[in-house]
């Protein structure tokens, strides 16, 4: 059985080789396309597939569900900017940005150079946006891979044009983004410097993608964004005539609906079914945003230990009588959290049962009590696909005292993440 399996996978591997290259820029992650295949999104079948017994499983319906109700909240002319840093929130970026790239997104944003160079490796055509404050050293980069360089400093542009008259692409093909600070005080030109950067871009030929800002505070306090966007809109309004186009609405504001009637809209957590935090579960569940990311695993092992056994480093859990332990795979290198050491609770695939994480969570496993012995093949929630459960990521952020985002890009590469559509796996990535 285990050699047929091994010949199937060989033969998969062979027909989708070119998927399969580690990224000279993101060595650290290789990509596995599979295409209509016969591989089933069963637990069992997909931990064999990935030859571990744990996976995060991204639930590509309910990222087109999400999707679709963004575009819903925004005007008929606003385009979606697909927020994919940090590895898509964790999501697995190059497999989402092809996904989100087939539903007809063309615009993308990234965090960092490398981000940009990689869906670049991966074959993504579209816009691809590096957010933040571009500096000299990322200039290489930004045009080797025509990615979009966010600007503040008129020394960056007056460099940028330099390189980008010596690129193998025309000049046109080269974008800038110009960004203005509103009221953030990190990235973006200060208001008044705005007008002297967007002139020397018309003077100079330079082609520019968008003006933006952002809001630090567009979840909880609506007056204080609200000024934002009208100082905004004040400064870009001579220009607008000229066809510059604008974005200020992210994930926050659009539920709140400001600026989703500009070109464009940058969307990355709701997308992927993220709040801000628990707090905020509600509000996204009551608009059909869905997380499109959750985390199944299988015991490694299960021990029966009498009283007074310690489990895991540092005797921190001692049991109180016959346990049933089971020893998961899966630990702080895989973004497990060691806060959860003792707080963290897992749950039963089939009916949501929950049992406490007991001991520390140490580099490569977790230890979970059980109420009785339990088969191997059981699977459980590490996390799971909802807003309420004591393992969702919104409400382990509160127990973490963190946002939901924080949660989701700490899990690492070293997790295979598998891509499924109703009952297919239609791709994987580790």
């Amino acid at each position: 059985m285990a050699g047929g399996v091994r010949s199937w996978l060989r033969k998969l591997a062979s027909t989708v080789s070119r998927f399969m290259q580690p990224s000279p820029v993101h060595s650290a992650t290789s990509k596995t396309k599979i295409s209509q295949t016969n591989v089933k999104a069963t637990d069992a079948q997909i931990y064999t597939l990935v030859g571990r017994r744990t996976y995060l499983r991204l639930d590509l319906d309910v990222l087109d569900n999400n999707l679709a109700i963004v575009r819903r909240q925004c005007s008929p002319h606003t385009d979606i900017i697909a927020v994919l840093k940090a590895n898509a929130y964790g999501h697995g970026s190059v497999e989402i940005a092809r996904y989100l790239a087939s539903r007809g997104i063309g615009h993308f944003a990234v965090a960092t150079p490398e981000e940009g160079a990689q869906l670049r490796q991966a074959g993504i055509q579209g816009h691809i946006l590096v957010l933040g404050n571009a500096v000299e050293e990322e200039i290489l980069a930004l045009v080797e891979y025509r990615l979009t360089p966010t600007v503040a400093e008129l020394i960056f542009l007056q460099d940028w044009s330099r390189a980008i008259s010596k690129s193998k692409h025309t000049r046109k093909r080269h974008q800038v983004v110009l960004k203005i600070d509103t009221g953030m005080s990190r990235n973006g030109c200060q208001p008044h410097d705005f007008p002297n950067l967007i002139q020397y871009c018309l003077e100079n030929n330079l082609n520019i993608h968008s003006v933006m800002t952002h809001f630090p505070q567009g979840w909880d306090n609506p007056d204080i964004t609200r000024h934002q966007f009208n100082t905004f809109m004040s400064l870009t309004e001579p220009y607008r005539r000229l066809g510059v186009r604008l974005h200020v609405a992210t994930s926050s504001a659009n539920v709140h609906g400001l600026g989703t009637n500009l070109e464009f809209i940058r969307q990355g957590a709701n997308l992927f079914g993220l709040p801000r935090d628990a707090s905020f579960a509600e509000q996204v569940r009551s608009l059909g945003l869905r997380p499109v990311l959750s985390w199944r695993a299988r015991p490694n092992l299960i021990k029966q230990l009498a009283q007074g056994r310690s489990v895991g480093y540092g005797n921190d859990y001692i049991t109180l009588g016959t346990e049933t332990i089971a020893t998961f795979g899966l630990g702080l290198a895989d973004g497990y959290d060691l806060l959860l050491s003792g707080k963290g609770v897992v749950t039963l695939q089939k009916d949501g049962l929950q049992f406490p994480v007991v001991g520390r969570v140490s580099l490569d496993a977790i230890t979970v009590r059980l109420d009785e012995p339990r088969p191997l093949s059981t699977t459980y929630n590490i996390i799971t696909g909802d807003f309420t459960s004591p393992n969702s990521v919104a409400q382990m952020s509160a127990v973490l005292g963190m946002e939901c985002v924080h949660v989701v890009t700490r899990l690492t590469v070293r997790l295979p993440r598998v891509f499924v559509s109703g009952t297919r796996v239609e791709a994987v990535s580790h």
